[in-house]
């Protein structure tokens, strides 16, 4: 029956039952991050190409509204049935050279959320760093120690790369906030990767930000430097908050109300940094869970799924 579940969707999908998705009472925000022409397979990419075809879906089946509309209809409990919200997380430049001009193409609000400590910086944000080191290394092979855990995997091909890379990116995540930047650096000591050049011109700059901030695009804060909140201080946390909305309405001259956690599982923050995104006057905050969201939500654990034909597309 299982594998029955792909065709019998695609047969729905072809059909246009899947609009069936509107009965139910639920709303989406559906997370983004880069938007490029050619992916590579080792970034959190979304091709061009996918990403005006999934835009022109929800334009047409979807009613697409901005995420501060979302929060104020769940406050005046109206409807949410078929609403989209769009975000993308980070603040990467090909958002405003790509991303944007579909946006606008179609009349589309979105959210995006910036880290700030690499926005106008010439560098990029640590998980890219990492993945950078694995996709351009020549070494055929890791072996690293740490902590009692040791990372060892071969990496000849692109395949075995990603693989080690994600073995990589995962003990980095569970290591405490001190310890993941100097262990970054062994890696690029051990990889023989250290010059970053490709990286030089990821990010957004504030110019691109004004400019979309005046033209239906908001901005929502997703820390300084992108750390595990749950691996770091309660200070921290709220420092790298604090930081990132300051530094954001300095910049735009608008308020900042919403927050996205770095990586977002449920694992990777916790209840305690709610009051502290009361304090600073946010009104909601995203995750990437994929359990639906309905009325019942919290405001500061909205999360991030999408529709089941989002894949079909």
């Amino acid at each position: 029956m299982n594998s029955l579940k792909p065709l019998i969707k695609q047969l729905l999908f072809k059909a246009r039952f899947y609009k069936l998705t509107s009965l139910q009472n639920r709303f989406y925000i559906i997370p983004y991050h880069m938007i490029v022409d050619k992916t590579n397979g080792f970034y959190p990419e979304t091709s061009t190409r996918d990403f005006e075809k999934q835009i022109v879906h929800f334009a047409k089946n979807y009613k697409i509204i901005s995420l501060n509309e979302i929060v104020e209809r769940i406050k005046n409990k109206r409807s949410l049935r078929r609403c989209v919200a769009i975000t993308f997380d980070d603040g990467f430049r090909d958002n405003y050279e790509i991303a944007y001009p579909i946006l606008k193409k179609y009349n589309v609000p979105a959210t995006i959320f910036l880290t700030t400590g690499y926005i106008n910086s010439g560098t990029a944000p640590w998980f890219i760093k990492l993945r950078y080191i694995f996709m351009q290394t020549a070494k055929t092979h890791i072996h690293l120690s740490h902590n009692g855990a040791i990372i060892s995997h071969p990496m000849h091909t692109k395949d075995e790369k990603f693989v080690a890379s994600d073995r990589a990116m995962v003990h980095l995540k569970n290591c405490p906030d001190n310890d993941r930047l100097p262990l970054l650096d062994r890696l690029c000591e051990q990889l023989g990767v250290n010059e970053f050049n490709g990286l030089n011109n990821l990010m957004l700059t504030w110019d691109q930000i004004k400019e979309m901030a005046e033209n239906g695009i908001s901005f929502g804060t997703h820390t300084v430097s992108h750390p595990i909140l749950s691996r770091t201080s309660l200070e921290m946390a709220e420092r790298e908050i604090r930081e990132s909305k300051r530094t954001i309405e300095e910049k735009i001259g608008k308020s900042v109300t919403s927050f996205a956690y770095p990586f977002g599982k449920k694992s990777q923050y916790s209840s305690a940094l709610f009051p502290i995104l009361l304090d600073f006057e946010f009104k909601c905050a995203v995750t990437t869970e994929t359990e639906p969201n309905t009325h019942r939500v919290n405001l500061f654990e909205l999360n991030r799924p999408v529709p089941w034909e989002f894949s079909l597309l």
